[in-house]
């Protein structure tokens, strides 16, 4: 797949990268600015998009970044580059007023993340593409309801469930929307 098919995986991919490495540099301060912090509520505007690209731990942005490359691609392909991008800004937005709502602080490209997973496994709900030969729409019944599971029971408490939930939202309900523009993953 061709990189000119996929801009904005790619941009969000540079960004991300970029920041990350400058918080390993210049040390985590450096990127403070970005995040939505629960000790500086209320937020500047712009932290509700901005901590969608930060991440200061490897397992954080290797996770989330492998996502954006194996799923991500093919969504904007889906897509189009503009519905993607709308995809992606309303979820990370979605995921940072799910933080200033909870009074809590957060950084990472996981509610967008969210919102790719469930598009795509939902887009096709019947194709066999999991483990097993299990259907697409295992996986985010799964983790829908590991991520309830988790906020009932406490689990995991520094992972971000609710903006998790947040992004798997609007992947859910742009779903129908974009359904009729989807294009044929030949071209």
């Amino acid at each position: 797949m061709k990189n000119s098919k996929t801009p904005v995986t790619w941009l969000v991919f540079a960004i991300s990268m970029l920041v990350f490495l400058t918080a390993r540099i210049r040390g985590t301060e450096s990127i403070m600015f970005l995040v939505v912090s629960a000790d500086k509520m209320p937020q500047s505007w712009y932290t509700l998009i901005t901590y969608g690209f930060v991440h200061v731990e490897f397992y954080h942005i290797l996770l989330n970044m492998g996502l954006l490359i194996m799923i991500g691609r093919w969504v904007e392909r889906i897509l189009g580059t503009q519905r993607y991008l709308i995809l992606i800004l309303l979820s990370i937005l979605a995921g940072g007023l799910a933080l200033v709502l909870r009074g809590s602080g957060g950084i990472g490209f996981s509610a967008a993340g969210f919102a790719i997973l469930y598009y795509y496994y939902l887009a096709f709900p019947w194709a066999k593409e999991l483990p097993l030969k299990l259907p697409n729409f295992l996986l985010p019944l799964a983790l829908t309801i590991i991520s309830v599971l988790a906020i009932v029971l406490e689990w995991l408490p520094s992972v971000g469930h609710y903006p998790h939930l947040a992004g798997a939202v609007i992947g859910v309900i742009l779903l129908p929307v974009f359904r009729k523009s989807h294009r044929d993953l030949a071209d």
